[in-house]
Parts: C-alpha cells; structure tokens; sequence
C-alpha cells in the first residue's frame, strides 16, 4: 500500500524534472499527494478504472466531463510485486505525454519497489533481532512469537548455531554489518548488533553446512577491523538457546585474549566448574547419557590402569578382545573414543562430575 509520505516523495522528485502536475491515487481513487494542494483527498474517478482493468487511461478535454474530478492527462498504474498498489497522474495534453509517461510510470516504480523493499527488510532485520534476543532470554514461544516466527523469510528448524563477533577497531561506518549482510544473503540466518561494535550470527538448519565457509569469509576483515569470534556449540532445539549463546560468549571471551577465533569446545573445560549446579554442567554430562553401569565401571577401570588394556583386562578379567569391544561402545554411544587422551580426558572428568553432583 502507498503511503501518503511516499506518494509526496513521488510528486515531488517527479515534478521536479517535469514540467506538468502530477497525481499520486490510491486504488480506491483516493489523491494522495499533488502539485495541486487543492485536489488532495478528493476523489479521482479515472484513477479507480485504472486500478480495476490495469491499463492506462487517457483523458482529453471531452473525455474528462466523464469522470468526476479528472483533468487532461495520461493515468497509468503503479505496480509492485505485479500488483497495482496506486495510480500515477499526468495532467497535460495527453498526445504530448505518451513519450514521457511511460518513463514517468518505470522511474515512479523503481521509487517504490526501492522504498517498499527496504521497509520490509528494515522490518524484517527488526522482528529478527526481536526473535533472536526473546530466544537467548528464555521467553515461551507463545502465539504472538509463533507469529513473528512465521513471518521469518526461512523456516525456524535445526539444528541452531551462535557466533559472536566482536569489532575491537572503532570505525565510522556500519561496514562490517554490510559484510556480513552481503555473506549471508539468502542464507537461513538472522544476523545484527548486541551491542555496540559487537554482532552475532544465528545460523539455522542447512546453514550450519557452511559455517565454516562464513568463518573463513568474516576473517579476511580480521585485519582491517581487528575483530575476534567466538562460536557457540551446535544444539538441535529451540530451548537449548540460551546455552549456545553463553558458550559463544565464553568463547568470545576466551578470543579476546588468545586469538582471533575460538570454539566453545575448545575451552568447554574451563566453563563447567563455574556452578557446579548450572545448565553447562548437566549438558557436559549428557556426553555419557547412555551408559550403563558395565561400560562405567569398564570405563573407571581403563583409567585406573592409566589406559593400559592389558592390565584394564586383567583386573576386570575379562579377555583383551571383551575389553576393546566395549571400549568401541563406549566410542559409539558418546562420540569419544577412550584410547584417546583428550576424549578419554572428558570421559574421566564427566564421570568424576556425575559422582560429585
């Protein structure tokens, strides 16, 4: 729908390169806006077949005692999205104005469809921002933020990813925002300001398959703007939110003071004895959900016997073969494989949390 302030746009950036009044209409054939004060809000009887049949109409001296409130001029719809949205009126001699009313029709709308464009994606980034932080501070996704969900150009689903960016370099101009805006165009992402000099990236469903790819994209400007990421961990619903923003802001932080990215499950370590009571804490131990009280005891001996299998079988007695099979389990069921220093490092600290909680 034209509004009354862009149809005074029109008529005024219009007339300013034409010699002839023009008329700004609704479809209702309502005058917007006019060179001619006097003719606004009246009603423009040429105007309404206009928008009804979608062709241009052209009024003479005789023709326009047809219509009610019309003068000498060419009228052609406005169009956006193949929709008439308003009527566009030229007064003159209308044999006069077929070369320019066309030209007239095209630039008014170019006016809209730029205008109307980015209203609806400041509208957009807007209702995405609301969504984003609503999610990051546990508000229930009621019927009203169904709604605004819906109203997303990309379906909410999983699996869900943050990344944090942090600008260090102050600059004058939003360009960086402008580099992300151009990465993830068309992606299903939702991308803006936390705060001043600091982004976030809310990754969603099929665009987790290129993180990688706008990580390595975002750090080409890690020079000229001096910025450092921390990217949260992957989760798979919508109330685990919160989580994975907290753990791009750990890592974020830990960025900061080591190097220009870093992942949560590269300092998750660090995070988990804050508050031994804490949502990270029953997620870090949800890595041994699964486990039954074979493969744990299996598991407490293996790193009693410092990783040794040999001996691991022998005080469990059981056969070299028996004790790799269910080493590989626990490799299946948790994703970290025993033999492994560093996984057989979070499977020892996680069943050492499990017992102290």
């Amino acid at each position: 729908m034209l509004s009354i302030k862009l149809a005074e746009e029109i008529v005024q950036q219009t007339m300013m390169r034409l010699h002839h009044n023009i008329n700004v209409i609704s479809i209702d054939g309502v005058i917007l806006a006019s060179g001619d004060k006097e003719r606004i809000d009246s009603i423009h009887e040429g105007a309404i077949q206009v928008a009804q049949t979608g062709m241009p109409l052209l009024i003479d001296e005789d023709s326009s005692k047809q219509f009610y409130n019309c003068k000498p001029g060419i009228n052609l719809p406005i169009k956006f999205h193949e929709k008439i949205i308003g009527v566009i009126g030229i007064t003159g001699n209308p044999n006069e104005l077929m070369e320019i009313a066309n030209l007239v029709q095209l630039t008014t709308e170019m006016m809209v469809h730029q205008v109307l464009t980015e209203s609806k994606s400041e509208w957009q980034r807007k209702n995405g921002e609301f969504i984003f932080k609503a999610l990051i501070d546990h508000v229930p996704i009621d019927s009203a933020m169904n709604e605004r969900i819906q109203k997303l150009p990309f379906p909410l689903v999983g699996p869900f990813q943050i990344i944090l960016i942090k600008q260090m370099r102050d600059t004058s101009s939003n360009t960086l925002f402008l580099h992300l805006e151009n990465i993830l165009y068309k992606q299903p992402a939702l991308y803006g300001q936390v705060q001043l000099n600091e982004y976030y990236l809310f990754l969603c469903g099929s665009a987790l398959t290129n993180s990688k790819e706008y990580i390595q994209q975002i750090t080409k400007y890690q020079k000229k703007y001096e910025i450092y990421m921390g990217v949260g961990p992957i989760v798979n619903n919508l109330e685990e939110l919160p989580y994975a923003y907290n753990g791009a802001k750990t890592a974020l932080d830990f960025s900061k003071v080591s190097q220009p990215i870093t992942y949560f499950e590269e300092v998750e370590l660090y995070t988990i004895f804050q508050n031994n009571k804490s949502y990270e804490i029953n997620k870090f131990l949800k890595k041994i959900d699964g486990l039954n009280d074979k493969l744990i005891h299996t598991l407490q001996t293996f790193f009693e016997s410092n990783l040794q299998l040999t001996i691991c079988a022998d005080k469990l007695e059981i056969h070299r073969h028996t004790l790799t099979y269910r080493l590989n389990k626990v490799y299946e069921i948790t994703g970290y494989n025993p033999q492994i220093f560093q996984d057989a490092f979070v499977l020892k600290l996680a069943l050492l949390i499990s017992k102290l909680c």
